[in-house]
Formats: C-alpha cells, structure tokens, sequence
C-alpha cells in the first residue's frame, strides 16, 4: 500500500508507503484502504486487529479500533464516527460505529435486523445485510428493516423518539446528500400502489407521496446537491410479458415538491445526474442486452427567449428577462447514438462526461465528452473494471484491478492503472502483477457556488496568477532535475581552478629551467601567414 502525490502534470511521486512502519517490521496495512470523506483521514484494514487511522503530514497514526475480521469501514459525512463490519452472519456485534474522536465504542449490531430473514435457509443465503446511511449532518444513522426504517440519533445511538419509522413493503431508501430527508420506495403492498416517498427527519412529516402502478423495480438516484430526486421505473403491462421504462424527477426544494414525469421507449441502463448542475444522462437501448446503445442528455430547466420590449429597459428590467429565459421543464438536450459503453461518469466539475465499457466481455473503450462544446475523444483501456474522477475533475484514472481474496488472475498482465486528463490524453500509466485497490484523496469543497461563479468572471486574472505559479514549480523541477549535472560542473570547475593556481605557482621555476623564458608571454611569439594551396581534384577533357 502507497500513498502517492499527483498534480496532473508529472508522474506521480510516493508520499508515503509506510516505510516507517516497515523499518520497525510492522505492516501498516493487511487489507483494504479507505479515505475519509474530507480527506482527514487515512483507514488502514488489519483483519486479524481492526482499523488504523493516519494522518498529518507525515501520515502519524491518530487511532486504532478495534474490529477482529474487518471487512470494510464506511465513514460519516462530517468525519465524526466510523463504522466497521466484518459481515459474520454469526456475529450479534457484526457491525461496530466508534467515535473518531474519542474511540470509544457507541453501539453494535448484527448484520441483519430483527426478524429480516426468511425462514428458509436458501433463500436467507441470497439476500445481502440491507445498509446503514448517514445523514448528510452526521446527526442520523439509518438502516432498513422490514416494514420500517430504524433512524438512531448520534452520538447516544438510540432510536429517534423510541420508534422506527413504519414503512410498508419498503424495498429501499436514500438519504439526500443535503437535508435530513429520506426517500423510499416499497411496491403494492396490502391493497396500496407502488409509492415513492419523501419523508423530513426528525419531524417524520411526510413532505411528497408518488404513487405507481404496474411496477417491477424502482432505483432512486439523488442530485449531487440535493436539488433534485431521480427514480427510474421499470413497469410492464398487465400480463406482465413486457417491461418498460419511465423516470420520476422529483424538484426537492420547489414549494410543493412537483413530479414530472419522462416516458422512455427503450430499456434505461444507466441514469446519473451532473455534479453542481440540473442536467443529466442516461443509457438506453430497444434490447438491454444490445452491444450499441444511446446516450440521451436532459435538463431540468427550459430555455425560453425572453419577450423583446422597444425603448429602454432598466437594470431590474433586464435581470427579470434573464430570469425569465428559464422555464422548471423537463427538456432534451441531444442524442448520442450507436455507442459502445454499458457506464457513465461525469466529471465531478460537470460539463464533461465519460462513456465507459467495463468489464471482462466489454471491448475498454473510453469516450471523453464536451457536452458544451459536444467535442468527443475517443481512447481505451482493455480490460478496465473501474473509473475513478479525482475530486477536482481534471484527471480521471481507469484501472484493472483483481479482489483479494482471489480471481481474475488471468487478467495478470493487465492489472494496474492509467491516468487520463479530462480532455482524454493520457498521462501516465503503471502496472502491477497483483492490482487491488485505487482511491483519490476526497477534498473539501472550501468555495461556494457563488464565489465559483465569480472566480470564473475573472479567470484570466487568477490564470495569470496560477501561470506564474506554474512557471515557478517548473523551475524548480527542472533544477531539481538537473541537479547532478550542476553538481558535477561545479566541481569540474573547481579541479579547473585549482589546477590553473598550481601551474601560476610553477611559473618562476619553469621560467628557470628554461633559461628565463616564457612560454606564456605571447611577446615571444612570430606570427606569419602561410597560404597553402591544395588541389582536391582535377579533371582532362578533349575539346575538338
């Protein structure tokens, strides 16, 4: 395990691969790793001890917890607890949340509730422990059990009001990245329709109710900021023989909480949403099974011409039109067809997209999308399982990786990763004969929209600014560079000197042994010119 720097302009550099730990014979990480959501901290996974936290500068360890068999850890929002699980079906403190700041051990849990399970072990085998979720605040910890959700407030870890939240047929549920509310899906379920609702924590009031008919399977996807709810609906008619496609787009933080409602004809593979934005993407082909597929592009907001008025307007005039030109509606942007990729991932600065084909059978093609500019770059990494934007959207990776405990060792050759730039060029490349795990350091966002929109009015002042930035940290790359080749100048000049002081020390006794000539006093010399001429060839001919 190695932590690397990277600034996406030169090949990345260890920071730090636990060489103080492995000096002192220990390992500093047996397993899996895991950042923080801010990047405070550093997770190290030791199954046979538990979990190990690093950070600083130096990477010093901050804490240890421990959670025999550790499978994996998830940490909240905000950086305060942390939650391990070793997912034993057997253990009743299977899964453990300890306060990072004082480590103590608030509660425990098995990894199914009370009651989840089906009678029949087979079936029981089958179904996967339902997950807990933070709350964007850290105030809440959820996790779905049958007919409810159990909310338990931090830190005491008891249940919110003494009582879990009675949901009926619940299938499964999101909290929003931004509020304290919680949606969830449940099918018909006792005379009821389908439903999607939204539901405020800790009020329990319920804020929205949609219901659905005909329906197979919901997905619920949340806007990065919350501003908006995706659930894609897969439905099929009354024999039950077809299945088709909708999605419900919920505009959370407009009064009243308005769906609307977008059919789609063909099968919808995949659905994501653009970071700090309103439009989004989905995946779509007439057979789900198709190897050429559409990429359709939405945008919650409408452009509408603002009405042309004759004289004058006033600035309050002309911010009203601006305002105006946006109309709450549904509208498409474009279509991109016949395109081989099965994922999609935005750039977490939006604009720019990644139409990906991953997996074993899929043919590794990268596609590299402007939406803006509808520019397209087209690249590939054979064999690539997963993709990965750094927190600032300027560099994506794409690796081939292999799980630890075993498998896809034939793809041996092909482990390892591949940095790109967001534009598709790729800059650097590593590989690996065994490959596990690839994680960019998460950043906190320190800017508000607003400031972002003002430091794009003036980017050519902070470009020059960063320019010269840029130009000082070459310099010193390049001195550091060369740094061996001015060493040994330095001290071939040095001998140099040295030697030309030793000869001027000789000079008197040289003169002597000469019978007092200077062969260095250019007075003793004759000068002449000399022409000297060569023929360098020569050639007869016969005129007649």
């Amino acid at each position: 395990t190695a932590v690397l720097w990277n600034d996406g302009k030169s090949d990345p550099a260890v920071d730090y691969d636990g060489a103080r730990e492995k000096k002192a014979g220990i390992n500093w990480c047996d397993y899996y790793v895991q950042w923080s959501p801010k990047g405070s901290y550093f997770a190290t996974l030791v199954p046979s001890k538990g979990v190990i936290l690093w950070g600083g500068k130096n990477f010093e360890k901050l804490a240890r917890f421990p959670a025999r068999g550790v499978d994996f850890v998830v940490f909240s929002p905000q950086e305060n607890y942390l939650m391990t699980n070793n997912n034993d079906r057997n253990d009743p403190e299977a899964i453990k949340v300890f306060s990072i700041q004082t480590g103590e051990l608030l509660r425990a849990f098995p990894l199914y509730p009370r009651d989840f399970l089906p009678d029949d072990p087979s079936e029981a085998q089958q179904i996967p422990p339902p997950p807990f979720q933070w709350s964007y605040d850290d105030n809440y910890l959820a996790r779905m059990g049958t007919d409810l959700i159990s909310v338990f407030e931090t830190p005491s870890m008891k249940l919110l009001d003494k009582r879990s939240l009675a949901c009926d047929g619940i299938r499964e549920f999101q909290f929003s990245p931004k509020a304290n509310i919680i949606a969830y899906w449940a099918p018909e379920h006792k005379n009821q329709p389908a439903h999607v609702d939204l539901i405020e924590i800790p009020s329990r009031k319920k804020l929205r109710q949609k219901n659905l008919f005909y329906v197979t399977k919901c997905s619920m996807v949340w806007q990065e900021d919350g501003d908006y709810l995706g659930v894609k609906v897969t439905r099929h008619t009354k024999s039950k023989k077809t299945l088709y496609n909708n999605l419900e787009l919920f505009r959370v933080n407009q009064p009243g909480i308005p769906v609307e409602m977008l059919d789609v004809k063909d099968a919808v593979m995949a659905f994501a949403w653009e970071p700090q934005g309103s439009r989004f993407a989905i995946l779509h082909a007439e057979n789900p099974t198709s190897t050429k597929v559409n990429v359709t592009f939405y945008d919650m907001w409408k452009q509408v011409e603002p009405d042309k008025k004759k004289g004058k307007n006033t600035s309050a005039d002309s911010n009203n039109n601006k305002q105006s030109q946006l109309l709450a509606e549904v509208t498409k942007v474009q279509t991109l067809e016949n395109k081989q990729c099965n994922c999609l991932f935005w750039s977490p600065a939006g604009r720019t997209i990644l139409l990906a084909a991953l997996g074993d059978s899929a043919s590794g093609t990268l596609e590299f999308y402007d939406v803006d500019s509808r520019s397209l770059t087209v690249k590939e990494h054979y064999r690539a399982n997963q993709v990965l934007w750094d927190p600032s959207g300027r560099t994506v990776a794409t690796t081939v990786s292999q799980p630890i405990g075993g498998g896809h060792f034939k793809f041996a050759m092909d482990n390892g990763y591949i940095l790109w730039t967001f534009q598709g060029k790729q800059i650097h490349q590593a590989s690996f004969e065994t490959f596990y795990q690839f994680q960019w350091r998460p950043r906190e966002k320190l800017s508000s929209k607003a400031e972002i929109d003002e430091i794009a009015k003036n980017i050519k002042k902070y470009e020059r600014q960063f320019t010269k930035f840029d130009e000082a940290k070459r310099r010193r790359q390049r001195l550091e560079e060369t740094k061996g080749k001015r060493k040994l100048r330095s001290e071939f000049r040095a001998t140099m000197a040295r030697l030309r002081e030793w000869r001027a020390r000789q000079k008197v006794e040289r003169m002597e042994l000469l019978g007092g000539y200077d062969s260095e006093d250019e007075d003793n010399f004759v000068e002449r010119e000399v022409v000297v001429e060569t023929i360098l060839s020569s050639k007869e001919e016969l005129v007649y």
